[in-house]
């Protein structure tokens, strides 16, 4: 554990065995994926006094080790900049074409064997990923829901919500963080095999 009292709890392993400096919380992570990151910290939990929020932000700059996400809880706003997102071992990659901003971008797959697709809202507004035939991206894999998340357009925006428009899907659907990112009220991440959640503790009352 480290010593003194600094505002800030850090989530990582212990690469170098030095038993004089460990992280605040040890990770459950896979040893092949830390000797891709080789770092020792992977991410911060600190709070902002002027903005009286806390937040929670990796400490490794590797966008192609994908390994802190966040699971999507409400309806997530896409725009121009590339986000990625997981659904069990599937990795997607999306963003609105800055051309054309009714038409979304998305590359998907496992590993490199990323498949290219584009959803225009002339079309239609509403485009689904799942097990269920006749998906918009049908993945055939028994773990994912039949409407494992759901993306539309609807004021001129696009957003992606987890699972359909009735419940949620059963595995989650994940938001690949690679930069600072509010905590909010029962707020899941991920982190290698490690599930972890978060939530606000009303203060005791003297």
């Amino acid at each position: 554990m480290r010593k003194g009292k600094d505002g800030i709890s850090i989530f990582g392993v212990n690469l170098l065995n030095n038993k004089d400096y460990l992280p605040d919380v040890r990770l459950n992570i896979p040893e092949e994926k830390i000797k891709k990151i080789r770092k020792q910290n992977i991410f911060l939990i600190y709070y902002r006094k002027d903005l009286q929020k806390f937040f929670l932000e990796p400490v490794f700059d590797n966008k192609e080790v994908f390994f802190v996400f966040v699971k999507i809880m409400n309806p997530y706003l896409l725009t121009t900049e590339s986000v990625a997102f997981c659904v069990l071992s599937y990795i997607f990659k999306i963003r609105v074409n800055s051309n054309n901003k009714k038409e979304l971008l998305i590359e998907y797959g496992v590993n490199e064997n990323l498949t290219q697709v584009e959803f225009n809202c002339d079309k239609k507004k509403e485009f689904y990923i799942g097990r269920k035939q006749g998906a918009d991206i049908e993945i055939t894999e028994s773990k994912v829901s039949r409407e494992q998340a759901m993306i539309y357009y609807e004021n001129d925006n696009w957003y992606i919500k987890d699972g359909g428009k009735e419940k949620p899907s059963g595995s989650g659907t994940w938001l690949f963080l690679d930069k600072k990112y509010e905590i909010k009220s029962d707020m899941i991440f991920m982190v290698g095999t490690s599930t972890i959640q978060l939530d606000y503790i009303a203060p005791k009352k003297e």
